[in-house]
């Protein structure tokens, strides 16, 4: 609910929800992503299983390199670590930061945005 909130405040920014994992994994083999944002804690498939699934192709090939962001409340080096080797690209910490969200997302897309026009 946070999140949709502070994307629905972005200017000129789309987005997508999904209610788990499995659901995720459809949209993402069905629907072209820039990016894609993910809790680690879902129900049906988890966001590392989600994760895994998307970097092993079940989304489509095209999809393998999307940019996952990775969000939870656990704060332990574990969680991180198994986020890594799974070929997820950010790992950020619950509360969600709007100004740390949006240098991450401005770094794995590779773009510069002026201030005020996300976030």
């Amino acid at each position: 609910l946070l999140l949709k909130i502070t994307f629905t405040s972005w200017r000129n920014t789309l987005f997508d929800l999904a209610a788990d994992g499995a659901a995720a994994l459809k949209r993402v083999a069905a629907t072209g992503y820039d990016l894609i944002l993910m809790d680690l804690q879902m129900p049906v498939l988890d966001g590392f299983e989600t994760a895994r699934a998307i970097r092993s192709g079940q989304a489509g090939f095209v999809n393998q390199k999307i940019p996952i962001i990775a969000i939870s409340a656990d704060l332990s080096e574990a969680a991180r670590t198994k986020c890594l080797s799974l070929g997820i690209d950010e790992f950020l910490l619950k509360p969600l930061d709007s100004g740390t969200l949006h240098g991450s997302i401005q770094c794995l897309l590779g773009i510069q945005l002026p201030p005020g026009r996300i976030g």
